[in-house]
This record gives C-alpha cells, structure tokens and sequence, in this order.
C-alpha cells in the first residue's frame, strides 16, 4: 500500500467527531509556534490527515477554525478551573482561589496559543469577530465564578455588594493580563528581558492583590501560579 493509500484509509476510518477534533488539535499545536497569519488550511488538513472534503464538512473557512479553537480554549480553561476547587478543601476562599489558579496555570500552559489568538485580536478589521467570541466566552466562563461568588455570600464568606459585577471584574482583570504580557514579551524579545522579567513579577504580584482587595480578603488569601510558571511568557 502506498503512503497516500495509508492516508485515505486513515481519514475513511475517522469519525465526523474525530475529525473535527483532529482539525482542532493539529490547528492549535501549529498555533502554539506560528502566527495565524502564517497557517494555511493545507497546513492544518496535513498535520491532521484530513482531506479538504473532510474539512468543509465542518468548517467554511479558516476563521472558522479560529472561533472554534477560541471557544475550545474558554471551555479547556474553565474546566482547569473548575477542576481544581475539588483538592482545596471546602471553604468558599479556598474555593475562589482555586478555580482562579486553575484558569491561569491552563492559560500560561498554552501561552503561545493564548498570545497568538490576542495578537490577532488586535489587528484592525478583527474586532468584531472577536466581540462576538468574547460574549461567546463569558457566557462559558462566568456561571462557574458566579457561583462560587454567590454561595460564599450567602454563608457570609465573601462581603460583596454585586455578584455579577464582581465576577465582571474579576474577568475584565483576567483579560488585559495578556495584552501586558504581550508587551513584556516584545520587551523580552527586544532584549530587555531583564526590565521585562521584574514587570512580569510585578504584573502577578498585583493581580493577587487586586482580587484579594476586590473581595476585601486578608493579603496571602488567593494564591496564583508561581513566578517560574508567568515565565514562561517570555520564552
């Protein structure tokens, strides 16, 4: 059998389920290394093994990818959250701090994917699309915080006046962590990495402060990834 007749024989066997998840996982991991910019469709069906059939049969175009793979991520990322409360015991603080840790910690995980989807984002001509997956992603991301946050109220854990906007700006924190950190990596890259490193330490040290004075927690109550884990932003 010749290497294409492998090939075809490997794409007839795969399920539709399977191949959309192939086009996803071969998309992000060449993602995690390039700008979308620089990806083809034929780049992401080779890494796969799918045909061009097989991918218009679930996807139109390659932005089509894109919205997928962002709202994989805000799903990928909450379940990181979500999965961590379980190991840090039952209070609501622990709670908070876990699903918190747990998002990040999936998020500088995958930071060269996260920093190319925000790349693009900020590109004229993007914003619309990406609005669109914003409200997309809150609407995956926040019922899981907003329940944390109203639970702890309801036992007198948490002294907050508005769950809804709380876990708001819980979010909103969330967010632009990543367009400094883009800067810090241009800083890095540019080779001040130095001045970029102290900003990056800096950057963790006051998103920790900011959610413990936002939920008026005593300081050392949240605890986020460590400093080596943030470094890897400017690899």
């Amino acid at each position: 059998m010749q290497p294409d007749e492998k090939t075809g024989a490997r794409r007839e066997r795969m399920a539709a389920d399977q191949r959309q998840h192939a086009i996803l996982d071969a998309a992000a991991q060449i993602l995690a290394t390039h700008g979308w910019d620089e990806i083809t469709v034929n780049e992401i069906l080779a890494a796969a093994g799918i045909s061009k059939g097989g991918f218009y049969h679930h996807f139109s175009s390659k932005d089509d990818i894109l919205a997928a793979l962002v709202l994989r991520f805000a799903d990928a990322a909450t379940a990181a959250a979500t999965a961590g409360q379980g190991s840090s015991g039952a209070g609501f603080v622990d709670r908070l701090s876990a699903y918190l840790c747990g998002s990040l910690e999936w998020e500088l995980d995958h930071a060269g994917e996260v920093i190319s989807i925000v790349r693009l984002a900020q590109r004229a001509g993007n914003g619309a699309l990406f609005l669109e997956l914003a409200r997309e992603t809150e609407r995956r991301t926040l019922p899981a915080l907003k329940e944390i946050l109203s639970e702890g109220l309801k036992s007198g854990a948490f002294e907050i006046e508005d769950v809804d906007m709380t876990a708001d700006l819980i979010l909103r924190i969330s967010r632009t962590r990543w367009l400094r950190f883009i800067e810090l990596q241009d800083a890095a890259r540019a080779g001040d990495r130095a001045a970029a490193l102290a900003d990056l330490h800096r950057r963790r040290r006051a998103e920790q402060q900011a959610y413990e004075r936002l939920l008026d927690f005593p300081s050392g109550s949240i605890q986020l990834p460590p400093e080596s884990a943030f470094e890897r932003i400017l690899r």
